[in-house]
């Protein structure tokens, strides 16, 4: 029997036994502790992002920016007519002028009786009610004070900024149009600090204890989450937690609002088999690994998952290596050949030196 029909058929049993020693390096099977993680999907947020909405009345102006610009912190979005506020403000000033000049007054009149009242010429009661008025007056400064206040602050209103450094998501007026306070303007989000948003089962979130459980998978890499918020209480539709995970600074840069994701969220630990990629023996959909037991050489089918990091307690000579986890087919304590393709080879080499001494007989 050719090596290639010998291989084939013990690809179809799942079990070929050789009672032929081979050279190729064994590796006995350990059961390592992996982490064991929930994948959830989540969605994209901005940290800072919202609605600006108009705090003064007025018609439109002028806008500054649409959808998709990019807008840096403080700078001047929407301009409102500003005619009325302008008036406003020259009248708190006139009316602070007023009541100042007033105060004035009265302060000079409340000294000039104390020294009366001193001397004897002034009754209590004229004193009395020259103090009033001093108070008063005194007091009236203050209003017009805060009304001047209000009135620039009003006026301020009619250029509106951005709050922080973002991108523009929509626009909500056009030029023209007359606001008033709480109309919608504009709304955007920063470009800063991004997070991912999820909702976990609520077995799950029970399992929740600090921030390092969680990670965040953007495209093919995964990246820790800087800070996490488990909401402390669940939703009773859902029956699930929302959860919000803060990304690292430069992995905020590289995702957009809306972008999905993959948020992993690790519960514990479990024990797993893992066998470095050059055991494995692929063919097609088929998989296996050479057992040894009893000095005999067994080719076994496995059930193959996903690529694992190297556990620390395995070998480090072998930390260059991809490891894969096998899901069925193999136990601890069990010996493999840790080299498929170099077992393959020295089958072949005894194959052709038992031909060569054994031709074969018709």
């Amino acid at each position: 029997m050719s090596l290639q029909k010998f291989l084939n058929s013990a690809l179809l049993t799942s079990v070929i036994l050789m009672p032929l020693h081979s050279m190729a390096e064994t590796l006995t099977i350990t059961e390592t502790m992996l982490p064991d993680t929930f994948n959830l999907d989540g969605t994209i947020e901005a940290v800072n992002s919202g609605t600006i909405s108009a705090q003064t009345s007025g018609n439109i102006l002028s806008i500054n920016g649409d959808v998709g610009d990019s807008v840096e912190n403080g700078e001047i979005l929407i301009r409102i007519d500003n005619t009325q506020q302008k008036a406003a403000v020259a009248q708190s000033e006139a009316a602070l002028a007023q009541a100042q000049a007033l105060n004035d007054d009265a302060q000079t009149l409340l000294k000039r009786n104390a020294r009366l009242v001193k001397q004897g010429t002034l009754s209590q009661g004229e004193y009395d009610r020259s103090e009033a008025q001093a108070k008063s007056s005194a007091a009236n400064v203050e209003a017009a004070k805060a009304a001047l206040r209000q009135a620039r602050t009003q006026l301020s209103y009619t250029e509106v900024t951005a709050p922080y450094a973002g991108i523009i998501m929509e626009r909500f007026v056009e030029v023209g149009e007359f606001v008033s306070p709480g109309t919608p303007l504009m709304s955007g989000y920063g470009t800063g600090a991004m997070r991912a948003v999820t909702d976990v089962p609520q077995r799950i979130a029970a399992k929740y204890t600090n921030t390092s459980q969680v990670s965040i998978q953007v495209k093919d890499s995964h990246t820790p989450a800087t800070d996490v918020t488990l909401y402390p209480f669940a939703d009773s539709s859902r029956h699930s937690v929302r959860l919000r995970a803060t990304l690292a600074e430069d992995t905020s840069q590289t995702v957009v609002p809306g972008q999905w994701v993959k948020v992993q969220l690790q519960v514990g630990s479990r024990p797993a088999i893992l066998v470095p990629e050059a055991a494995i023996l692929r063919r097609g959909e088929m998989t296996a690994v050479f057992v040894t037991m009893n000095e005999r050489s067994t080719l076994r089918q496995v059930r193959v998952g996903a690529q694992r990091q190297l556990p620390q307690q395995l070998p480090q000579q072998r930390q260059g290596e991809t490891w894969y986890e096998i899901l069925a087919g193999l136990n601890a304590g069990e010996t493999i050949k840790a080299n498929a393709l170099d077992e393959l080879g020295d089958r072949s080499a005894n194959s052709s030196t038992s031909t060569d001494a054994q031709p074969d007989v018709k």
